[in-house]
């Protein structure tokens, strides 16, 4: 047998084990809620090691998703149920219709948790973009489970992912919880946003009378707040 015969045998070997290692990486991502286009397209390039580098250094496989997904939004434009979405950023607020109760406070700025999984990061391809130092390219996740609670995973950042102080890999969220991503902290919320109460003028309230003929009394306040509920 020739050398060249040898050497076409094993390349194709190392072919078959390297696809079946995207066809494992792109099942194992679905089970795990995370994107398979991205994640297979990022290992990919680590032929025929991909399974390991995925398994290992997620982060690096992220960073080259997140590149060939940055070149082909470019190109072809953004698709999928985020096409119409506006970018969301911690620097300003994001108009959006979205009616899920869950949000992120962040910077007294609210941002909903409508996709399954909202990704967070430097990078400008992440779906809650945090424009910080301490916050690594791809720094952590929110997938929204089956039984519609929010857990948040680290994406092997560099500075970690805190949970109310604790350090996680990956915590369920609860109402309330305050989360550290290097330097930055946002808050989780996921109870209904209080109703903001009618407010009338003090001179609407003089205008009301009760039956009889009687005005009703009131007590006048420059604070909005101060007056009784409805």
């Amino acid at each position: 047998m020739s050398g060249q015969t040898i050497l076409t045998i094993v390349m194709l070997a190392l072919l078959v084990i390297w696809l079946a290692q995207l066809a494992l990486l792109w099942m194992v991502a679905n089970n795990e809620g995370n994107d398979p286009v991205m994640v297979v397209s990022g290992a990919a390039i680590f032929f025929p090691v991909s399974f390991p580098v995925a398994q290992f250094l997620p982060n690096a496989v992220n960073r080259v998703g997140g590149f060939w997904e940055s070149i082909t939004n470019s190109i072809f434009g953004a698709g999928g149920a985020q096409a119409d979405m506006p970018p969301i950023s911690s620097t300003g607020p994001m108009q959006s219709t979205a009616t899920a109760e869950a949000r992120l406070l962040i910077d007294g700025t609210e941002f909903p948790l409508s996709l399954p999984r909202t990704r967070m990061g430097r990078y400008p391809n992440n779906e809650v973009v945090i424009d910080h130092p301490t916050v690594s390219a791809y720094h952590a996740e929110i997938i929204r489970r089956p039984d519609n609670r929010h857990e948040i995973v680290d994406r092997e950042s560099r500075n970690g992912t805190r949970v109310n102080g604790a350090l996680i890999r990956s915590q369920i969220l609860k109402d309330g919880d305050l989360i550290t991503l290097g330097g930055s902290t946002l808050h989780y919320l996921s109870s209904p946003a209080p109703a903001q109460p009618a407010y009338q003028s003090p001179a609407d309230v003089d205008e009301m009378y009760r039956p009889g003929g009687q005005t009703s009394p009131v007590s006048h306040s420059s604070d909005p707040n101060n007056y009784p509920p409805e």
